[in-house]
């Protein structure tokens, strides 16, 4: 461009900055700002939203904190996504009460909050285990005419399951119905993982045909869950029947697939039907890892079956897999 006397503008930087930024050249995205500050081309609040963005994702949040002097001294106001961005940040190192100043900071400078300030808000609480504090956000919601989406509920469903609170769940899942924000895969598979976990298996089945039927396609990180614990709580014929429709019908399944029906035949012993399994993983281009190794030499040394489990741990280490 500028050997052809085009000047870059300041759409050009930004697409040159957010491309650095997206593949993790902070350096160059930085060294490309300051150029074009050199040059008095004024950032934009795109550009320094990016710089944010790319500062919090490299876990550098107090540096993505410089950046708001800055834009202040070119006077380019924050808008809700540079805010949002550097909440986001807050709560990926989870330092969610600072996030939690940010959203009191905008309400003072007249920024109005949207639903993904509050997703990210509900997110990070979530994951620091504050499920009341994050019910009391998604109350305020509603108070503040701000209307949750499919990614709210899923992320206070999904923080609600991992918190033991099950029944809560499964009544923000009714509600959903009732908003207009119907039930996905995500919170299918939130639901039956937190049943599961919880030994409600026949419930697990019982909300699975249920999601089925509301046109909620499954997928195999859902049957995984189900066929683990059904392998767990010893109920293998039954898994061995939701594997085989599996194949039935075409899924692609997964070492965890093949690892939960592994262990399955372990726990009961059918030492002959794992190795099958082990066998038929490999033939439909599965490779095992090593928690399929580590469960067959386990059990076969737990049934002193020493002679096997030494062949299988050679065949690990030939494979060059970590044995811990």
């Amino acid at each position: 461009m500028v050997a052809k006397r085009i000047s870059p503008d300041v759409f050009t930087y930004n697409s040159l900055i957010y491309g650095f930024c997206i593949v993790g050249q902070l350096k160059e995205a930085i060294h490309l700002f300051n150029k074009m500050t050199l040059k008095n081309i004024i950032p934009d609040v795109y550009i320094f939203s990016t710089l944010i963005d790319a500062f919090c994702k490299e876990g550098k949040v107090e540096e993505a904190k410089i950046v708001l002097p800055l834009m202040m001294k070119k006077g380019v106001a924050l808008n809700v996504v540079s805010y949002n961005t550097l909440m986001d940040g807050y709560c990926l190192v989870n330092k969610v009460n600072k996030a939690m100043d940010i959203i009191n900071i905008m309400s003072r400078k007249g920024v109005v909050a949207n639903v993904w300030s509050y997703n990210i808000l509900i997110n990070g609480l979530c994951k620091v285990k504050m499920v009341e504090a994050a019910m009391k956000l998604f109350e305020e919601m509603h108070c503040k005419q701000i209307f949750p989406n499919t990614v709210t509920y899923n992320t206070l469903i999904d923080g609600l399951c991992k918190s033991g609170r099950i029944s809560h769940a499964l009544k923000l899942v009714g509600k959903m119905h009732d908003r207009g924000q119907p039930p996905n895969i995500i919170t299918c598979n939130s639901i039956l993982d937190s049943l599961c976990k919880n030994h409600h298996v026949d419930k697990a089945i019982e909300l699975l045909t249920k999601f089925k039927n509301q046109g909620i396609q499954p997928n195999v990180r859902t049957y995984n869950v189900l066929i683990n614990e059904l392998c767990n709580s010893g109920r293998l014929k039954d898994a061995q029947n939701v594997f085989e429709e599996l194949l039935v019908k075409g899924y692609n399944l997964d070492v965890y697939t093949y690892n939960a029906m592994i262990k399955g035949f372990c726990i009961k012993g059918l030492f002959d039907e794992a190795l099958a399994m082990m066998s038929k993983m490999k033939d439909n281009g599965c490779i095992p890892n090593v928690l399929t190794y580590e469960i067959m030499i386990y059990s076969l040394l737990e049934k002193d079956e020493n002679d096997m489990a030494k062949k299988l741990l050679l065949e690990m280490i030939a494979r060059g897999l970590s044995y811990c």
